[in-house]
């Protein structure tokens, strides 16, 4: 196979994370406009603006901010490969985004502002290797440990959600990041459930 078809081969099965990279650098771009309109501002969110809850995700406080979290997104990429760039890799997404939004808006009433995907990717990371046809289930369930003693350190009062302030702009809300991993162990927990129910003998 020549280079071109090549290339284009791999960019058919990579499809949706470079949509992802494409809509988070093109609305950092577009700050502090895209801010004001999509990030989460709670009393925006009660006045009726309600996809906030899914936008906030795909906005950031800083350029710095959407950097680390398109390092993030490349990321879920390398791990899922093309395993995930379908529609329910895309299921996922929405999910792992519309779960962080409204458990923050329900669960976090102290929170009125908020923007990033970190939240979101925890739940993407935490899924991606168990799906991933290049990774065990050995190294997935040490991913899947490694996030969840990760998050849980971070509600704890040893970690520090300043220490990162001034490379990203602000404090790390390290309760998006329980959600999201949150939401990713409930789509596990039904993707397992489904292959278990096919799996059952029938009557």
């Amino acid at each position: 196979m020549s280079s071109p078809f090549r290339f284009a081969s791999l960019l058919r099965g990579y499809t949706l994370y470079l949509l992802m990279l494409v809509v988070v650098a093109c609305l950092a771009l577009a700050e502090p406009l895209s801010g004001q309109w999509l990030r989460f501002d709670r009393l925006a969110i009660a006045d009726g603006q309600w996809w906030r809850l899914f936008t906030a995700s795909w906005v950031h406080i800083s350029g710095n901010h959407a950097l680390s979290n398109m390092a993030g997104i490349a990321l879920f990429a390398y791990i899922a490969g093309p395993s995930l760039n379908s529609v329910r890799g895309l299921l996922l997404l929405c999910w792992c985004v519309l779960f962080v939004g409204c458990g923050l808006y329900v669960f976090a009433p102290d929170l009125y502002r908020y923007g990033g995907m970190s939240g979101a990717s925890h739940g993407l990371l935490l899924v991606a290797p168990f799906v991933s046809p290049f990774y065990g289930r050995r190294i997935a369930w040490l991913f899947f440990v490694v996030i969840v003693v990760k998050v849980a350190w971070e509600q704890t009062l040893w970690y520090d959600d300043m220490a990162l302030a001034d490379v990203i702009g602000g404090r790390v809300e390290t309760r998006s990041h329980l959600f999201g991993t949150l939401a990713g162990i409930f789509f596990l927990m039904q993707l397992y459930w489904r292959r278990i129910l096919r799996l059952a003998p029938s009557d």
